[in-house]
């Protein structure tokens, strides 16, 4: 398995998220936003160290959490600026199809707020204890 594979899942499938974790197991997700990754974070951390992830759209708070819990190579149809600049500066190999400058949110009159709220937060931790509060 590897992050075409898993690119192919996410598209074809129309998951929001697709993990393949421990090099044994592909789990998806259809949640919206951040939700998913924050529950895989909070059911094991370590399940996600050392994955792959297809990601649907990527901002800063997703590559944060991505960062916080280990993944190793990410797939995003969309990024944001900050998100890509983010997975870079911790060299996360990344593979999008398009940078945006901000996330914009479901409405689409506005910037995402999970967006927003990370925008000026470096530490991935940091963003983890305040997006898990939300």
């Amino acid at each position: 398995m590897n992050i075409n594979d898993l690119k192919d899942i996410l598209l074809k499938e129309n998951h929001s998220l697709v993990i393949y974790k421990n090099n044994a197991s592909v789990i998806t997700s259809n949640d919206r936003g951040v939700n998913s990754l924050i529950k895989f974070i909070e059911e094991d951390k370590s399940q996600l160290s050392g994955s792959l992830i297809a990601d649907k759209v990527i901002g800063k708070a997703a590559a944060l959490l991505m960062i916080y819990a280990g993944v190793k190579e990410i797939y995003a149809p969309i990024i944001s600026k900050p998100a890509l600049q983010t997975l870079l500066k911790h060299n996360v190999k990344i593979y999008y199809d398009k940078e945006v400058e901000r996330i914009i949110n479901r409405k689409g009159d506005g910037l995402c707020p999970m967006e927003t709220l990370c925008l000026d937060i470096e530490k991935p931790e940091e963003a983890y204890l305040l997006l898990s509060t939300k």
